[in-house]
């Protein structure tokens, strides 16, 4: 009977636990965020706005190869800060930890 429970109780944490990330694509703590293509300048490329008009220029973007990136994209993106200067000037410098794309 206790083995009943507790793979009753397993299969509930599994469901909670897989559905916990489609809400975010899949990126622990993700934001919503929307592709800005400045790779027309000299100095910038990809940069993401969060809904709140931050704009975050990551420093680790080619690790995440199979995303698309076209101007206006929508994102999901986790990131921690991260030090260094800006290339681009228009946002902050992050180390992206997930991006995944959204539909709306």
């Amino acid at each position: 009977m206790k083995m009943k429970y507790l793979f009753g109780a397993l299969a509930i944490s599994a469901l909670v636990f897989a559905s916990c990330g489609k809400k975010t694509g899949g990126c622990y703590k993700g934001e919503k965020a929307v592709v800005k293509d400045f790779s027309d300048s000299d100095t910038c490329g990809i940069v993401f706005q969060l809904e709140d008009g931050t704009k975050l220029e990551p420093t680790n973007l080619a690790e995440f190869k199979g995303i698309d990136y076209t101007n206006g994209s929508l994102v999901w993106v986790s990131y921690k800060p991260a030090s260094g200067a800006s290339t681009c000037g228009i946002g902050e410098i992050v180390e992206l930890r997930c991006v995944s794309e959204r539909d709306y």
